[in-house]
């Protein structure tokens, strides 16, 4: 009997060892499973450095700047029953404020003053009218950009915005200054491409809409063409 008793010690001993070996390691399996989880979060940016890095990145890239350019537009305006045309060059100065929801995307508020005189164009001849263009706008525009580079240092992208202006031209032809000068506040747009170099330095080639554009002012007497421009802005 104790022969038997014994041989059904041993018998249970190696049935539970059996059992043992044969159940999965649950804690290894979850392990290997939160390190899985955590390996895909790093891959995809969501890791504590990543984070870190793109708020890092998104603040750099927001803040205020300043920006000059020149641009040239073609003005038509009648005088003795004639067309005349010019190209005058446009001095462009804008500042603001900018602010990027991501790495990709943000806006800007601007605040812009354009210059153009008669002294200054691109027919290379003397404007006798001693013509003079000033305007203001005020406006927004919506930004666009990739990175070039794992670095992300340098993004091309795209811009789009729209605003309001107001203008004065004015000559000693015609359009005579405060009596006869033209004054219009109308619809600025303006839309373009743009290199971010360092994320400080921005170089933007665009093209505007004026308010005295032909598209929007029914004006036989003066009208403004659309106006290409070339831009660098600086962020603070």
């Amino acid at each position: 009997m104790n022969r038997i008793k014994k041989i059904a010690v041993v018998l249970a001993f190696f049935h539970i060892l059996a059992c043992a070996q044969e159940t999965p390691d649950l804690s290894s399996d979850k392990a290997m499973q939160i390190t899985n989880q955590t390996t895909k979060y790093k891959n995809e940016g969501y890791g504590v450095t990543q984070i870190r890095e793109k708020q890092t990145l998104i603040r750099k890239k927001s803040g205020k700047y300043i920006g000059v350019g020149i641009g040239v537009f073609e003005i038509k305006k009648k005088y003795d029953q004639e067309i005349q045309q010019g190209l005058p060059a446009m001095l462009s100065l804008k500042t603001g404020s900018q602010t990027f929801f991501n790495k990709n995307i943000g806006i800007r508020g601007f605040f812009g003053l354009d210059l153009a005189s008669g002294f200054a164009n691109y027919k290379l001849e003397p404007d006798h009218s001693n013509s003079f263009f000033a305007m203001i706008s005020l406006g927004i525009d919506v930004i666009a950009e990739f990175p070039l580079n794992q670095s992300y240092k340098h993004f091309l992208g795209a811009f789009a915005g729209l605003g309001g202006g107001a203008l004065i031209y004015a000559d000693n032809q015609n359009f005579k200054l405060i009596k006869n000068s033209i004054y219009v506040a109308g619809l600025i747009i303006e839309a373009g491409v743009t290199l971010d170099i360092f994320v400080k330095h921005r170089i933007e080639l665009g093209i505007k809409v004026l308010p005295t554009s032909k598209s929007l002012l029914n004006n036989g007497d003066f009208q403004t063409s659309l106006m290409p421009y070339v831009m660098y802005n600086y962020k603070f």
